[in-house]
């Protein structure tokens, strides 16, 4: 009867699965997949290697790094590291998943009397190897742990089984992300997948250079901000949806949405700058100040007085005051009028299109001026 695994070796495993799920990108797979198992089982070097379906080695990772010259002559070999590898030959042959070690093929004796051995595993003091395979659906993923000093257990075994299909679902999640990630940066999109506890999962586009930008952040960050997170808490309910948060810098603004919460836990938002200069420019024609101009565009946004000054940072009787002016240029006598006023030439300045930038304006009394 096995051994039962000890509290500390389980909660290595499910450190390394938790690891395991939080990759996102196939291009940094294998260095993930490192840093997630290289603490579950002793190892000098760890291979990671993928193979096509026909069994070849199409590649191949480790760490640390190999030698230049070891890399190469693997590689040089071909179909021959395929039949001269017992474990490698005979997970090829039977499409076996289970770990194994070359010593439930062949004795090590008659191991270090082979050509692979002696020219690859001997000189990086690779005495023991355990590996297994997970098939993929574009061939298998192999994963090799290399150690001089002793051979690997059958808790070792154990672990890396329960691991083994982790691994597998692990890589059909990176594939899943760099695929909706690639498709998501042909289309120009800005949206960041962000988790419970507001780590990063992904980002695409320029959206965390926009987050670095208007949140004043000296390096690319790896949490969202803490007035995200509060943003995100606000919505009392799942079905809720929170109202988009704005966010100025200078003359542009970032509008951050959310596209879709899972439950409790990740959420995924949609990020989108808007260059208002164009826009407040198009207003000119008025006879506007640049001042006046400002807020009215913000008055199409359905803003309201104290809004406006909150965002301009002035007092709420100076946009008042700027609202009396800017009824008297544009002829009208209400809020309303005022922003249908400005909507309209800004279509017009477009030719006819509708402006992205501009919402309906919001129903307000017209004595709040």
């Amino acid at each position: 009867m096995a051994r039962r695994l000890t509290h500390r070796q389980l909660g290595a495993l499910s450190k390394s699965i938790k690891a395991l799920y939080q990759i996102r990108q196939l291009d940094d797979f294998p260095r993930q997949v490192f840093r997630a198992v290289t603490s579950l089982v002793p190892c000098d070097y760890v291979a990671y290697n993928e193979f096509g379906p026909d069994g070849l080695l199409r590649l191949l990772h480790c760490e640390p790094e190999l030698p230049a010259a070891s890399t190469n002559f693997l590689l040089s070999l071909g179909e021959q590291f395929t039949q001269e590898h017992p474990g490698v030959e005979y997970v090829t042959r039977t499409g076996s998943t289970e770990p194994l070690k070359i010593t439930d093929f062949t004795t090590q004796r008659k191991w270090q009397r082979t050509t692979l051995y002696n020219e690859f595993f001997h000189p990086l003091e690779c005495e023991y190897q355990i590996g297994f395979a997970s098939p993929v659906p574009s061939g298998q993923i192999g994963l090799g742990f290399n150690c001089a000093l002793r051979d690997y257990t059958e808790d070792d075994r154990r672990l890396l089984e329960l691991l083994r299909p982790h691994i597998t679902q692990a890589h059909a999640n990176a594939q899943a992300f760099t695929r909706i990630g690639d498709a998501l940066h042909a289309l120009g999109a800005a949206c960041v997948v962000v988790e419970s506890d507001g780590r990063i999962a992904c980002a695409t586009g320029r959206a965390l250079p926009w987050v670095r930008k208007y949140f004043g952040l000296t390096r690319e960050p790896t949490h969202i901000p803490p007035e995200i997170r509060y943003w995100l808490l606000k919505p009392a309910g799942i079905q809720r949806i929170a109202q988009p948060l704005e966010l100025l810098h200078e003359s542009g603004r970032l509008t951050v949405r959310l596209a879709r919460r899972d439950g409790c836990a990740a959420a995924t938002l949609v990020l989108e700058e808007t260059d208002d200069t164009t826009a407040i420019a198009r207003l000119a024609p008025a006879g506007m100040t640049s001042r006046e101009a400002e807020i009215l565009l913000w008055l199409t946004r359905g803003k309201s007085t104290a809004e406006i000054a909150v965002i301009l940072r002035c007092k709420p009787a100076t946009v008042s005051k700027h609202l009396e002016h800017i009824y008297q240029k544009l002829g009208v006598e209400s809020r309303n009028a005022a922003a249908t006023a400005a909507l309209e030439m800004l279509r017009a300045a477009q030719g006819g299109e509708s402006t992205s930038i501009a919402a309906k304006p919001a129903d307000a009394p017209s004595s709040d001026i």
